[in-house]
């Protein structure tokens, strides 16, 4: 688990626990990151949000009075043992060293323990209370609707959407859970917190979470004879599916895809393909034969080549003829006989 600072569009982490020979998390990339933290702080700036956050933070000051008079029962406490020290350690006898020894001894380790008490409630009162003044709240109520838009729009700054976020939020603690998938932890100034996720961009398809599956489904939709990657990646989409850079498929990762697998549609098969699955397409038998395709087509059409030697291919619907040797010989024995005339 990390707490993160941000710098140059990336957040840097350090790590909060880091177990031995675990690796560091160096920086992951902000976009994304920026994208889930806003859209929390939008959802926490709706009116019921503020209602409970107002709640809270008012119980939090109540607990918080009570502590300030625990402490300052605590600092008469240690002031009266302190003065107590010293009136004991006045009015000894000074000829009575071993008395007047343990005296001295307890007023020290009583002025020591009031320091103590009252450097802590100094510390305790240093701690800013989280406040939401009703000047902030009707601000916040007032830009809760428009300022997803404003936000937006490149109209606000930098510095200012940093001190906007940091009106709600104390800090943000990232855990990388896969290489795409960050668990972003906000705690809010009340002290409660909301996790949601974010999705980095990275670099390797394959590392891409449910990929493997990502590649079955391009399969079987080539196989039922979807031959569009936009039409692919978007379905792939609406599955849940998406890049190493993008929240979405990208058509350019479903063709990666099916070239790495050898699916090719009907198009590619039939300019292109001598064979397929070992079954000879019209060009293939013709480059076979030395002969024009359309030689071979002729054949095709003419019953030459028998029907049960013949199938189509499931996308293209071309002509696929059995690779053997006797269905080749009779055909080179059709041209024999041709040229002999």
């Amino acid at each position: 688990m990390y707490v993160v600072y941000k710098t140059s569009g990336r957040y840097n982490c350090r790590a909060l626990r880091r177990p031995i020979g675990e690796g560091m998390c160096a920086s992951l990339h902000a976009s994304a990151i920026d994208e889930a933290v806003s859209q929390a702080f939008f959802e926490a700036l709706r009116p019921v949000q503020l209602d409970a956050l107002e709640a809270v933070l008012g119980e939090q000051q109540t607990e918080r009075e009570r502590l300030i008079r625990h402490w300052q029962e605590r600092m008469k406490r240690a002031r009266y043992d302190a003065h107590l020290a010293q009136r004991q350690y006045d009015v000894v006898d000074p000829d009575n060293r071993l008395v007047a020894a343990e005296l001295e001894r307890r007023w020290e380790a009583s002025l020591r323990q009031f320091r103590e008490t009252e450097e802590g409630f100094e510390r305790f009162e240093r701690e800013p209370a989280a406040t939401l003044t009703a000047e902030l709240r009707q601000q916040l109520r007032h830009i809760s609707e428009a300022l997803p838009k404003l936000w937006a729009s490149g109209q606000l700054s930098s510095a200012q959407k940093k001190e906007l976020l940091r009106s709600l939020i104390a800090r943000v603690i990232l855990k990388r859970v896969t290489p795409d998938h960050v668990e972003v932890k906000i705690v809010w100034v009340s002290g409660h917190y909301t996790v949601v996720s974010a999705r980095p961009p990275i670099r390797r398809e394959r590392d891409v979470t449910g990929y493997a599956e990502m590649v079955t489904h391009v399969g079987s939709m080539w196989r039922d004879g979807i031959e569009d990657d936009e039409e692919m990646a978007a379905r792939l989409t609406k599955e849940g599916f998406h890049s190493a850079r993008a929240a979405t498929v990208l058509p350019v990762t479903v063709r990666k895809i099916r070239k790495a697998h050898g699916w090719r549609y009907s198009l590619d098969v039939g300019r292109t393909q001598l064979q397929w699955q070992g079954a000879l397409t019209a060009r293939g038998l013709a480059t076979r034969l030395g002969v024009d395709v359309n030689w071979v087509y002729r054949r095709l059409y003419n019953g030459t080549i028998k029907a049960e030697y013949l199938s189509r291919h499931p996308q293209s619907k071309i002509w696929l003829i059995e690779d053997r040797t006797e269905i080749i010989e009779a055909l080179r024995q059709k041209l024999k006989e041709k040229a002999d005339d």
